[in-house]
């Protein structure tokens, strides 16, 4: 090159602006649920990708082997706190089945999103921060319908996939998907574009439990599955470049306990249908709880009579560890007295609890498949899950050693506090009460979550 063009190239190269240093890429947020993970299995023999992973960001990463999932220890309460940030007496999701207290009504499933009586993340991402991109891939299919958008009440993600979009001869005969093709349909729908906040359900593990119980081999193949499964997800992460910005936290919605007949409980099922038949109860089995509704409105004295009634009869039943009253007056302990941290005083439990003791579960009327289990969930024996939190993104600290465990109650506010999103609200507008609600997990994250807790807006976002 000659040596006055050069000159003049170097001349317009210093005249030409700076391009101005930017900061810290934009977190976006992973959150991955193993259902039916539990915290026992949780190690480096059968996890070896989680743990090597955890290894390799010593700096931003935290390992905590019993948080503590909300009760009751159920798949559905437990998603819609991971994705509100409250317990199930505000959002109203008190477990996967429920009765309507219509007379002549039966129990039915609690998984319809209109039901869900606070914001989810979703719903707030798609009012305040609209530039956000948001997907939702599960499993179970449930999950989709729990997750959908309800006009006027909840917004769904901007992607939701769910088994169901699956061929028939690709779910498993659960109806549920795979736990590698939930994250390949996870992983194609985020190919072009990056979302800010995905939430997956990984099903086979919970399937496995119950099929074979948590002892099984069935069971740790399961849980090395989804080892891989996530390996899967941060690798194709890291292969595009998004690993510096990624945020992944990764937990169970409940744990999993043996109910296998053995010599010492050979009938684990619990039915008490037979005995407070035509009694002016309605039952709800729900795995390690039993929610027993009056047919009548409970304050008057035929429908407390019944209830009490009923409360002497599961007194009597090997199995039953723990009677409790949501209402006054009926002769046994008082939920809120007697468990203030389960949050589960909303119309939609029974007026009594029922606790199965470890080993036992409750069926009514009596079911040949959910008898036929060897593993389920539901009582307080269930609430330890494991959680990790790990990532590229720089505000990620590792949490000191030493730090309590969390409750899943607080990851939806630390992915809010991430994402600068407001907390969630009760549908009406009005704000769910601090000790219905978590708060963010203070210990994973660099910088204060100070302005989401006090409630202050989020900074404005653009694209």
């Amino acid at each position: 090159m000659r040596p006055a063009l050069l000159a003049v190239l170097v001349t317009l190269a210093s005249c030409a602006p700076v391009p101005p240093t930017s900061g810290p890429a934009r977190p976006h947020v992973y959150l991955i649920v193993v259902d039916g993970l539990d915290p026992r299995f949780a190690t480096p023999a059968l996890m070896p990708r989680l743990f090597a992973l955890l290894a390799r960001e010593p700096g931003r990463s935290s390992f905590f082997p019993t948080a503590r999932a909300v009760m009751p220890a159920r798949t559905n309460p437990n998603h819609v706190t991971l994705l509100t940030g409250v317990y199930a007496e505000a959002h109203g999701i008190t477990g996967n089945a429920y009765w309507r207290r219509t007379p002549g009504a039966r129990p039915e499933r609690l998984e319809a999103a209109a039901l869900i009586e606070v914001e989810t993340l979703f719903t707030v991402a798609g009012g305040s921060a609209p530039a956000l991109r948001t997907l939702g891939a599960f499993g179970k299919p449930k999950l989709a319908r729990l997750f959908a958008t309800v006009p006027g009440r909840q917004r769904g993600p901007d992607v939701l996939w769910s088994a169901a979009e699956l061929p028939f001869w690709r779910r498993e005969p659960s109806g549920y998907a795979a736990d590698a093709d939930t994250v390949e349909a996870a992983l194609e729908a985020a190919a072009e574009r990056e979302p800010d906040l995905s939430f997956l359900n990984l099903s086979d593990v919970d399937r496995a439990g119950h099929a074979a119980g948590p002892e099984s081999a069935a069971y740790r193949e399961a849980i090395a599955a989804a080892d891989t499964a996530l390996a899967r997800l941060v690798d194709d992460l890291q292969a595009r470049g998004r690993w510096t910005r990624s945020v992944v936290l990764i937990t169970a919605d409940h744990g999993m306990t043996s109910v296998a007949p053995t010599p010492e409980r050979p009938q684990p099922t619990i039915s008490l249908t037979a005995r407070v038949e035509r009694g002016g109860v309605t039952l709800v089995a729900d795995g390690g709880v039993e929610h027993v509704y009056a047919d009548g409105p409970p304050t008057e004295g035929v429908a407390g009579q019944s209830l009490s009634h009923a409360a002497e009869i599961a007194a009597t039943i090997p199995g039953v560890a723990e009677i409790v009253s949501r209402l006054p007056g009926l002769g046994v302990p008082m939920l809120d007295r007697t468990h203030p941290g389960w949050h589960l005083d909303h119309p939609r439990a029974g007026d009594l609890l029922l606790v199965a003791e470890p080993g036992y579960q409750f069926v009514d009327p009596w079911d040949p498949v959910d008898a036929s289990l060897r593993g389920n969930h539901g009582g307080p024996e269930t609430l330890a899950v494991p959680l990790a939190v790990t990532g590229g993104w720089p505000g990620l600290a590792a949490a000191p050693v030493g730090t309590p465990p969390p409750e899943l109650v607080d990851v939806a506010p630390t992915m809010a506090a991430i994402l600068e999103l407001r907390r969630p609200r009760r549908l009406d507008g009005a704000p769910v009460a601090p000790e219905d609600a978590g708060r963010p997990i203070s210990a994973v994250l660099r910088s204060s979550a100070g302005d989401w807790e006090s409630g202050r807006p989020p900074r404005a976002r653009t694209e």
